[in-house]
């Protein structure tokens, strides 16, 4: 994750990493461990925190350089029925087997069966890895857009 955009977005916005992390409910000592890198975001907060700057998942986890503004705020909640149909769904346009992704992603075909069966949601390392490896965005992924 390109977690320099974390920093960079949160120093335009002028605000600190208590102003954030008191956003997002979270610790600051936590918030500061995913902005330098040192810990993963979880997606639920990095949804809440590209909500926050109006930006798209794909510019905040660095898939793209584009950083236009969102024009309103989507929601915060993350639905993992629509999450685990949006994987299912890309898997199969693709004519790929949840065995090809688990091989794609490095991971076994049983994570890749539990996130498209809505047993859990999908990892943050996992979601942007899937999106870089088969070429989709993330926030159609996850059903922002």
């Amino acid at each position: 994750m390109n977690f320099e955009r974390l920093r960079q977005l949160r120093n335009k916005a002028g605000i600190t990493q208590q102003t954030i992390a008191d956003v997002i409910h979270v610790q600051r000592a936590t918030y500061a461990g995913w902005e330098t890198g040192k810990d993963i975001m979880p997606l639920r907060q990095l949804n809440k925190i590209a909500n926050y700057y109006k930006v798209s998942l794909d510019y905040l986890t660095g898939l793209s350089n584009d950083s236009k503004e969102l024009k309103s705020k989507i929601g915060d909640v993350i639905d993992m029925s629509l999450v685990s149909a949006n994987l299912k769904k890309c898997r199969k346009e693709k004519g790929i087997t949840q065995k090809d992704v688990a091989d794609a992603l490095k991971t076994t075909q049983s994570n890749i069966h539990k996130y498209e069966n809505e047993k859990c949601l999908i990892t943050t390392v996992y979601a942007i890895e899937f999106a870089k490896h088969f070429k989709v965005s993330l926030d159609v992924l996850l059903g922002r857009k």
